[in-house]
């Protein structure tokens, strides 16, 4: 991508830096290198550009951030994202993986498109993946942790898929989890952990998946 990308390639840095935020707390050049596809010297680019028009900012260790501004760019267009996942979840049946990859393309839609899917699905509080439509000022660990920090031989229910990262989706729907799904921890170690679905099959999963599974111990 050239600096000389349309506004809706700029964007796409813009949601996919609020997105690692939400699981990280912070992001990355090689984070949103990875999820964008993009290289990262390219990144950098983008960055420094979008930093020159006070939407980003760099803090300590060189992590990057959004500013007020940048903030208010993101959250219209995540708000259409995730009303879009649930057309596309609810009514044409795609998996959470899918639902995300083309809600990217409604992003663009005019504003009074998505406000009547809104509606017309009782104007819901989340999408899909358990994440706020309406931007609740809500701590979601209150009712709940990461996958990551569950004990061993405890059984949780997926309440929530923070940040809503590609690859990780892609990873969730292949095991045929979604919100509401109960699984057991039966082996943790540093890298990966080790979890049973539906009493019988058995995956493993990284830590950086499970850290974005938020879960209710049951």
């Amino acid at each position: 991508m050239s600096l000389r990308a349309s506004a809706t390639g700029f964007d796409d840095y813009i949601t996919t830096i609020y997105r690692l935020l939400e699981v990280y707390g912070r992001a990355k050049t090689t984070l949103i290198s990875k999820e964008l596809g993009t290289k990262p010297a390219t990144v950098s680019k983008i960055l420094k550009y979008l930093e020159n028009k006070g939407l980003v900012k760099r803090v300590k260790y060189r992590d990057i951030s959004l500013t007020d501004s940048g903030l208010k760019v993101a959250k219209p267009i995540i708000r259409k994202h995730r009303i879009a996942e649930v057309f596309l979840n609810e009514f044409l049946g795609f998996d959470l993986y899918h639902s995300h990859l083309y809600a990217h393309k409604f992003e663009h839609l005019p504003d009074e498109v998505i406000e009547r899917i809104y509606v017309k699905f009782g104007s819901p509080d989340v999408c899909p993946h358990g994440n706020s439509i309406k931007f609740l000022d809500y701590d979601y660990l209150k009712d709940g942790r990461r996958l990551s920090e569950v004990d061993e031989g405890s059984v949780a229910e997926l309440v929530r898929i923070v940040g809503e990262l590609s690859d990780v989706l892609k990873e969730i729907s292949r095991l045929g989890l979604r919100i509401g799904s109960r699984v057991r921890i039966i082996k943790k170690d540093v890298s990966s952990i080790v979890i049973g679905v539906n009493d019988s099959i058995i995956y493993e999963i990284s830590r950086d998946v499970a850290d974005t599974m938020i879960c209710r111990v049951v």
